[in-house]
């Protein structure tokens, strides 16, 4: 059987190709960009800048459950050979949502704090997402978003995990 991408809905298509946009995005290394530029007395460090993929520290997390979320929306379009009566569309969206939030929170946040009170005030250090970062954020929040609107499409029903469980409890004997 032949994948027909045309065959999908409007929702699963933007989820499937802004997935694998951000998943390739989070292989380039300029996800999280650090510049520090010596001032006074420091002048004489320059200035140096670093970048990083979004495969560093923490949001190495982000980063992997964005592929887990994407490898989701592969095999269930693609490949479709996921088990029936599971909520694939919502665990889809919530772990791109998690995933996504994650990443969001760690680049701008990154770097605060690292700098020691005795240096800052001889350096200037700036922080923030590098080009692809910038990329890498819009990507994921239309992936999240999309994949929230395949589920809202899709009928899945949030499980009630409540189920059988309507009795109120007994109340405690003396």
């Amino acid at each position: 059987m032949a994948f027909d991408f045309n065959a999908l809905g409007k929702n699963d298509k933007v989820a499937l190709v802004a997935g694998a946009l951000t998943t390739i995005l989070l292989f380039i290394p300029a996800y999280a960009k650090a510049s520090v530029e010596g001032k006074g007395v420091a002048a004489s460090i320059g200035s140096q800048s670093e970048s990083k993929s979004a495969f560093v520290e923490w949001a190495t997390i982000g980063a992997l459950l964005l592929i887990v979320a994407f490898v989701i929306v592969v095999l269930r379009l693609v490949v479709g050979n996921l088990p029936a009566g599971v909520p694939w569309n919502l665990i889809t969206a919530a772990v791109a949502g998690l995933g996504t939030l994650l990443l969001v929170i760690y680049v701008f946040t990154f770097g605060v704090g690292d700098v020691p009170d005795s240096v800052k005030d001889s350096v200037n250090l700036s922080t923030g997402p590098g080009w692809s970062g910038w990329i890498l954020i819009v990507a994921a929040i239309v992936f999240t978003a999309f994949s929230f609107l395949g589920f809202k499409d899709s009928g899945e029903q949030i499980p009630d995990f409540n189920k059988g469980n309507d009795a109120p409890p007994a109340p405690p004997t003396a």
